[in-house]
């Protein structure tokens, strides 16, 4: 039972603090802070599994390790990680007495969203709360827990061959329209100068097309212009999306793809000669753009994650997780950049900056004691930093 008598799991007011900093401390590699907030919590409710949890992740002796690891299994017997890991460990302790045991069971990201759910609380990547693992939307800020990413990363030849097909096409519409308006107004000009009229008839009689008609512009120039700029456009726009690997642009591309021989059966059908060459080019056209678009299928495939909390795992060194802490502060992210910017702290206590910014996203958490410790360190790595005495008086702290 809890030290107010609830179930166990259910976290007393003045304990969810203690958890949450016990919690950041071990993800940003804080051994001896987690600890001592974990272990307060777990004095003062032993029926805290995440805090069981944390701590087996932080204690230095492979005995105490296994103690809080079977205090997890004693509050949640399902969890199979537990279990494996639990097995592993006692393996490990039998065959040689190591004092750090690292986990025994690797996991893909997806398995631990899905095996730590009991035990590891899914932080919200905004405010930081915590929120349940089929939680949609936080149930605190009413942010969206989920996103939708393209399933690779980068683009191959075979999708940048289908942004540059558009691309060109985009630029032969261009100057198909430019040809076609300067020819426009040359014939314009032709036909309102008597002298160039005769001068042209005598070319023609001379060189015996007598008889012969006259090459006319049917069509509206405004007509033309007007057609011809929408699929200027249009062109510029799907080769954008394609770009953005957005599906929509790649299913239509695909469309055109296999639109492309209809077009060529119906030109035979109403008549038109095709030589076997231009028939054969255009069988190698369709077969290269179909190959390029079916290369590039899995390109275009989004899946949807879970965002959380947590330190993305491309980046590591200190200027790259400050780097990337501000790309998430800038979309509001808080808990997800303090995560960056508390191992950045961690990898280099002594920079100013990095405590800076962890103070500001421990501000916008509504975690004034937690701002006021990094701002103090900062302001004792460099006396004279005016941001952090500012961002002291804003959380009502006096400084000297």
């Amino acid at each position: 039972m809890g030290a107010d008598g609830d179930g166990p799991g259910v976290i007393a007011p003045p304990l969810d603090f203690w958890l949450q900093e016990g919690i950041a401390a071990a993800r940003s590699g804080q051994v001896e802070r987690a600890r001592f907030y974990l272990q307060r919590v777990v004095e003062a409710d032993e029926g805290v599994v995440q805090a069981w949890y944390w701590l087996s992740r932080v204690v230095e002796a492979p005995h105490e390790r296994r103690i809080c690891l079977e205090n997890v299994l004693a509050l949640d017997p399902g969890h199979t990680a537990v279990q494996a890991e639990l097995a592993a460990l006692r393996r490990q302790m039998a065959q040689a007495g190591q004092k750090a045991i690292a986990a025994a069971v690797p996991r893909s990201a997806e398995e631990e969203l899905i095996s730590d759910a009991a035990v590891e609380p899914l932080l919200c990547p905004y405010c930081g709360q915590i929120t349940d693992a089929h939680d949609r939307r936080c149930p605190a800020c009413g942010r969206d827990l989920y996103a939708r990413r393209p399933r690779s990363k980068g683009h191959s030849i075979y999708s940048i061959g289908l942004v540059l097909a558009w691309f060109t096409l985009a630029n032969d519409l261009w100057l198909g329209l430019t040809v076609y308006y300067l020819k426009w107004r040359l014939s314009l000009a032709w036909e309102a100068s008597p002298g160039a009229m005769t001068l042209f008839q005598t070319l023609r009689t001379l060189l015996g097309l007598e008889g012969k008609s006259q090459a006319r512009f049917d069509l509206p120039i405004a007509s033309v212009l007007l057609v011809g700029g929408a699929a200027f456009v249009l062109s510029l726009i799907v080769a954008g999306g394609l770009y953005r690997r957005i599906p929509f642009f790649y299913w239509l591309t695909l469309g055109v793809i296999l639109l492309y021989p209809f077009v060529v059966i119906y030109r035979l059908v109403q008549g038109e000669s095709l030589s076997a060459w231009g028939l054969i080019l255009s069988g190698c056209f369709f077969m290269a753009a179909l190959s390029f678009a079916f290369m590039a299928h899995e390109e275009f495939m989004w899946v949807e994650e879970r965002l959380a909390a947590a330190v993305d795992r491309d980046v590591d060194s200190p200027s790259a997780l400050y780097g990337r802490g501000r790309q998430y502060a800038r979309r509001g992210m808080w808990a997800t950049a303090a995560a960056h910017w508390s191992r950045a702290v961690a990898l280099r206590p002594g920079h100013p900056d990095y405590r800076l910014a962890l103070a500001s996203a421990c501000i916008n958490l509504g975690q004034p004691e937690r701002a006021r410790e990094h701002l103090q360190a900062a302001l004792a790595i460099e006396p004279g930093l005016a941001m952090a005495r500012e961002l002291l008086k804003s959380i009502g702290e006096e400084t000297r």
